[in-house]
């Protein structure tokens, strides 16, 4: 009679592995974009308040403030977060800089929210579109789009 080992061979551990490290290295660019646009995600919850303060500038001076100090919010370089180096307010635009412990993609980056207002109707309440996202019909953008992060690491409504 013969005896018969049950366990696995070496080579059979080593195709398994193997195998598991292949599905691992796939796995992971969708991780990091994942984690990239979260990161995103998070800056731009940043500049709610801000928005705020533009808006009430808007319905009072009819036009937006020019710079940081006009519209009442604090210094660039103080508008700081895990992931935001600075945050800087130029002719209608929000220029969140990425920094801190951002995703090395995102570093020294820039996103661009900038408002929008009824071409029509000037005392419609304003709106604000995202990086590189297109202006919808019949409204009209305000400031300059600087922002410089690729597509696929912004959120869906970004572009």
């Amino acid at each position: 009679m013969q005896k018969h080992n049950m366990g696995f061979t070496l080579l059979e551990l080593m195709v398994v592995l193997a195998i598991i490290a292949i599905l691992a290295t796939m796995a992971m660019p969708s991780f990091e974009s994942k984690n990239t646009r979260a990161q995103v995600i998070e800056s731009v919850d940043l500049i709610k308040n801000l928005k705020d303060s533009v808006g009430l500038f808007y319905q009072t001076e009819k036009k937006f403030p020019r710079h940081n100090a006009e519209a009442g919010i604090p210094k660039p370089e103080f508008l700081i977060g895990n992931y935001v180096e600075r945050i800087d307010y130029v002719m209608g635009a929000f220029n969140i800089t990425f920094g801190n412990k951002a995703n090395g993609v995102l570093k020294k980056k820039v996103l661009s929210i900038r408002p929008m207002v009824v071409t029509a109707s000037p005392e419609s309440p304003i709106s604000w579109v995202c990086g590189n996202s297109p202006v919808p019909e019949g409204m009209t953008v305000v400031g300059v789009n600087n922002t410089n992060i690729e597509n696929k690491y912004l959120p869906i409504n970004c572009f």
